[in-house]
């Protein structure tokens, strides 16, 4: 055990020098149930999850096999007033001029965006195998045409352990796992999404300019269970070093991709940081009642390493969130604070067939109510 934490102690001082030019989780999943929690379910994921949360879950006793995971969100306010600005950039696709009003207002208000995420997995027994696939695109500013963002996608195949110790009352769980991925991240700005919506002759998506490149990441996990009421978790993600990219454009990388090669093109280095997260959730409903209804209160500190490099607000810090389940897990009901701002979600688990919804807000700024971007996630997943 004690070597066990000398060895994740030892990897996040290592990866604490490195500053950040890139993140890799810029891609992650918006999980629909992590969402409805304020976030906080990275250092206390299990199942699917903890393929990108704690890989500590990989050494629980019970195995989850998700045959197929598929998670779309949308970075938009859900009001009556967004709804009917969608229903007018709709009914006016063909007239690009009355489309930039409606859309203005969209980017003026929240931003604009949409991800995606697919994949599988098996998670227990010791083992964590997993593949998934995703990506974001999002933009933001104080006009349409003056408006930027950032394309972001990833693919990644993951392989990992977790052992657990039982130390009387105690129950120590680690993982790890390696993680080979293909990255592709760019900039697109308020002209391009003008013309990807009205089919513009000036726009060529093509002709985004990407960089892509492979890479390999190292993730680590600890969980310690007290009893049936208290767990603590650690997880460091994206133990990485730095990592050289091809600078090239959206087509040339398809059509590389396909030949079954990456594309050529000037070096473009980026430095990873790590990713850490620590947290702790109480499940203080009796044993014996947990079958009717089971609640777990969580809180986690997130990624201290960014909000110490970008100077942010020590708030930036701090998830907390709440999830009852009714009926032996056939309903779900969530809510929680991610750094200041409310959401909320709800979950049905019919067999095997899950599906999990949230709407959420984050803050993108340094101090909350900086920069708030409201989205609505969900998930429909078939596991066993």
């Amino acid at each position: 055990m004690k070597r066990a934490i000398t060895i994740l102690l030892i990897l996040l001082l290592a990866g604490s020098a490195a500053f950040a030019q890139a993140r890799l989780d810029a891609a992650a999943p918006k999980d629909a149930r992590t969402m409805a929690m304020g976030g906080a379910f990275v250092a206390m994921s299990e199942g699917y999850q903890s393929l990108y949360g704690n890989p500590a879950a990989f050494a629980d006793k019970k195995a989850e096999l998700t045959l197929i995971s598929v998670n779309p969100w949308v970075y938009v306010k859900p009001t009556t007033e967004n709804i009917t600005a969608f229903q007018n950039v709709a009914a006016s696709i063909d007239d690009p001029s009355a489309i930039i009003g409606p859309l203005t207002g969209l980017i003026e208000d929240n931003g604009v965006g949409a991800g995606l995420s697919a994949g599988l997995g098996w998670v227990g027994k010791g083992l964590g195998l997993g593949l998934l696939g995703g990506g974001e695109a999002y933009i933001s500013g104080n006009t349409l045409l003056g408006s930027a963002g950032t394309l972001d996608a990833q693919i990644a195949a993951v392989v990992g352990i977790g052992v657990p110790l039982k130390l009387g009352p105690f129950l120590f769980q680690v993982g790890g796992d390696i993680r080979p991925y293909l990255r592709m991240t760019g900039e697109i700005v308020g002209t391009d999404l003008l013309g990807s919506i009205t089919g513009g002759t000036a726009f060529d998506a093509m002709a985004l300019p990407v960089d892509v490149g492979f890479g390999l990441a190292v993730d680590l996990g600890a969980k310690l269970e007290v009893g049936k009421l208290v767990t603590v978790g650690l997880a460091i993600r994206d133990i990485s070093t730095k990592q050289n990219y091809s600078e090239s454009n959206l087509g040339d990388v398809l059509a590389a991709l396909q030949a079954g090669n990456l594309p050529e093109g000037a070096d473009a280095p980026y430095t990873l940081s790590p990713n850490i997260t620590i947290g702790a959730s109480i499940t203080p409903i009796p044993v014996f009642l947990r079958k009717l209804v089971d609640v777990t209160l969580t809180a986690e500190i997130q990624d201290p390493l960014k909000v110490i490099n970008d100077n942010a607000s020590m708030w930036n810090l701090f998830h907390v969130g709440a999830e009852a389940d009714l009926l032996g897990g056939l309903l779900a009901v969530r809510t929680g604070v991610n750094k200041g701002y409310i959401s909320i979600g709800a979950g049905l688990d019919l067999l095997l067939i899950e599906v999990n919804v949230a709407v959420f807000t984050e803050e993108l700024g340094r101090i909350p109510g900086d920069k708030g971007r409201t989205g609505v996630s969900a998930e429909v997943a078939i596991r066993f």
